[in-house]
């Protein structure tokens, strides 16, 4: 017979047991909190020192493309993550090459974020 575990939810995040890997420690902190803190959090830097890091990025990249009609190149979806990166990179003063790939599910307002670039 099978049981069936609780629901539990992360007491540091909004995992929860609707992911049938999760794990929890004795304080309720999730496997992928510990695996946040482990691994991404020692190259995560939302602060000045990230900003920091990122102009010096930007600097070498439009340095490296000086004399070229693109120094970069990205993906664009139409969703949140690529729109908002593509519009920093633009303020940033970069010049990407915007690729797009439609494979036939794209929302109107993603194909239109995508035609006006």
């Amino acid at each position: 017979m099978m049981t069936v575990a609780a629901y539990q939810v992360c007491t540091r995040c909004v995992m929860d047991t609707t992911d049938p890997d999760i794990t929890f420690d004795d304080q309720g902190i999730c496997h992928h909190c510990h695996e946040f803190d482990q691994i991404t959090a020692k190259r995560w830097f939302p602060n000045a020192q990230g900003e920091s890091q990122m102009q010096n990025t930007f600097t070498r990249i439009k340095a490296e493309g000086a004399n070229q009609e693109y120094d970069s190149i990205i993906g664009l979806s139409g969703g949140i993550d690529s729109s908002y990166l593509a519009v920093m990179l633009k303020d940033r003063g970069l010049r990407p090459l915007v690729m797009h790939v439609d494979g036939g599910w794209n929302n109107l307002d993603s194909t239109f974020k995508c035609n006006t670039w």
